[in-house]
Parts: C-alpha cells; sequence; structure tokens
C-alpha cells in the first residue's frame, strides 16, 4: 500500500496539470474569437488553428499584442467574406513571420531614416471602400476619375460617416459582447440608428451630422433620417463643433420628437 501511494499523488498532479492545461486553452481560444468578433471577422476551424499555432510563439503576456498586430495585417487584405478560413490568416502569419526573420538574426542593425521611409504614389495605392453590411474593406475595382461628377461630394460624406461609424464600433463601450457569458468591462452601449428613435423610450445613443435644415433649428442627420435636438441642457465636451461635424450624442426622445442630449 505504501509503494503505491506515491504513483497515485504522481497520477493526481498529472490529471491536475492536464485540467489546467485545457482551461488555459480553452480561455485563448475564447480570447481570440472575441478579439476577431471585435473586428468583424469569424473564424473556422483551420484558421482558429492557424491564430493559435502563431500564438504559440510568444509568451502569454505578449498574446494580445499579437493578436493586435495579427488583425491590423489582416484589415490589408481584400477578402471575400468576414467568415475566415486557414488561407488568409496563413497568409498573414506567414508575412509576420518573414519580417520577424530579420530582426532575430541581426538584431543590433539599426536602419537608416533613408531606408525605413517608402514613398507610396498615390495613384497606385489601393482604393478601399467598407461595406457597412458584411462589415469589412474592400477593393474598389474600377477605375476613378481625378475630377469626381454631381455624385463624388455626397459620396465623399457617406464615406467619412461610415469610416467614423466603423472605428467607433470597434471601441470596447460600444461592442458588443461577442459571447453572452462575456461582459465589457465598460457595459454595452449600442448606437441607435436615428430613424429607430420614433417610439423609443429611454436614453439613447446616437451618431449624427450636425445640420441646420431650419435656420435657428439644428438637427442630427445619419444617412437615412434627421431629427431636430434641443441642446439647452447639454453637456458638451472639450472641442469646436461646427456644421458636418459628425458627434456622438447621448439623449431621449420628447414627445414632440425632438431628440434632447
Amino acid at each position: 500500500m505504501c509503494r503505491l501511494q506515491p504513483n497515485s499523488h504522481t497520477n493526481v498532479d498529472c490529471r491536475c496539470s492536464v485540467e489546467r492545461a485545457k482551461m488555459s486553452g480553452g480561455a485563448i481560444r475564447n480570447k481570440v474569437q472575441r478579439k476577431f468578433k471585435m473586428r468583424g471577422y469569424t473564424l473556422k476551424v483551420d484558421a482558429l488553428s492557424e491564430v493559435l499555432s502563431f500564438l504559440d510563439r510568444f509568451p502569454s503576456d505578449s498574446h494580445d499584442e499579437a493578436l493586435d498586430l495579427l488583425l491590423d495585417e489582416l484589415q490589408h487584405l481584400s477578402l471575400k467574406s468576414a467568415i475566415l478560413d486557414k488561407e488568409p490568416v496563413h497568409k498573414v502569419v506567414s508575412l509576420l513571420l518573414e519580417a520577424e526573420a530579420p530582426v532575430e538574426e541581426n538584431p543590433s542593425s539599426s536602419c537608416s531614416p533613408a531606408s525605413a521611409l517608402r514613398v507610396i504614389d498615390a495613384f497606385d495605392a489601393p482604393k478601399l471602400r467598407y461595406d457597412p453590411v458584411k462589415k469589412i474593406f474592400y477593393e474598389h475595382a474600377g477605375r476613378l476619375p481625378i475630377q469626381g461628377d454631381a455624385s463624388a461630394k455626397a459620396t465623399l460624406y457617406k464615406d467619412r460617416f461610415l469610416m467614423s461609424f466603423q472605428k467607433l464600433s470597434r471601441d470596447p463601450r460600444f461592442s458588443k459582447p461577442a459571447f453572452g457569458s462575456t461582459i465589457s468591462e465598460y457595459g454595452s452601449c449600442e448606437i441607435s440608428p436615428i430613424q429607430s428613435l420614433v417610439g423609443q423610450i429611454g436614453r439613447k445613443w446616437v451618431m449624427g451630422v450636425i445640420s441646420q435644415l431650419e435656420d435657428g433649428h439644428f438637427f442630427l442627420e445619419d444617412l437615412n433620417a434627421a431629427v431636430e435636438v434641443n441642446l439647452s441642457e447639454s453637456k458638451i465636451t472639450t472641442g469646436f463643433f461646427v456644421e458636418n461635424t459628425i458627434v456622438l450624442a447621448e439623449g431621449e426622445m420628447q414627445l414632440d420628437g425632438v431628440f434632447k442630449s
């Protein structure tokens, strides 16, 4: 009996180590899926395995930085879908590892400012557009004229609004939890479209452009609707706000159809 006791303790220790490893692996998987979900991506099984293999090269305290770097480079690709398989992830991982290899081979070398500076012709740079439905960037295949037509100005403001909305949606304060059991440390503040304010009660967050559709009356306007705003009791943050400025406002819809911020 005494000879079996050490072995039993060893087996228990092994089982505990395996269980801790499983728990750690599950936490890393959840972190990866949550990070990609916040950027608008969904990972397939093979893509998730590729990301986990990439993270194995780094210590645990560097996983967040490595994931952010991977996601930043992934946004430069022209993706067909927000559901990612192994191919685009492997492509980005290979590029990052290739860039890291020269640094590891010669870490003491310092590059001159001239070699670090890269000039790209504006006409050769890829033209990217944002798809608000798929929540991805895609490369514009058509040829863009130097002088735009009558609709170019409206397209400019539309693209600017969509880009601002996309950046704001990535902020942790306005990102929905990727999983039901996960709650952001900031809470969850959802941005409501202006046209959805009709008949709604309670305080809402809206994003819109300051405009003066009527003399002496200011409105918040998004891509689909506009609402008059009451600024009599507003708490305005630091900044310079003029017409055509994109702002984020918190307030409540009044019975007279005016949004009081």
